[in-house]
């Protein structure tokens, strides 16, 4: 579907009311806009993530998490100065 609409002078456009429907666009929703080769762009929502995808942590998860990986590095290490015949 191609609909036409003006530019203001200030560089506004009004999104007609069938896109913003198609679009599910409400007042203060973000758009993007994405320019393509030539003169052609798209306008989409901009879609922000929603809350339910982020995960509360406690507050050692961090501390544990670096826990975990330091003892994996000193394994590590441990197996590399082994395989080269280095006493610690």
């Amino acid at each position: 579907m191609a609909t036409e609409t003006r530019i203001s002078s200030k560089g506004q456009v009004v999104i007609p009311k069938d896109i913003r429907k198609k679009l599910g666009l409400k007042p203060g929703d973000m758009v993007k806009f994405e320019t393509l080769e030539g003169k052609r762009a798209i306008i989409q929502p901009a879609v922000e993530p929603t809350p339910d995808i982020f995960v509360k942590a406690g507050s050692k998860v961090v501390e544990e998490t670096l826990l975990e990986a330091n003892l994996a590095d000193d394994k590590k290490i441990t197996r590399l100065l082994k395989a080269l015949d280095v006493s610690t």
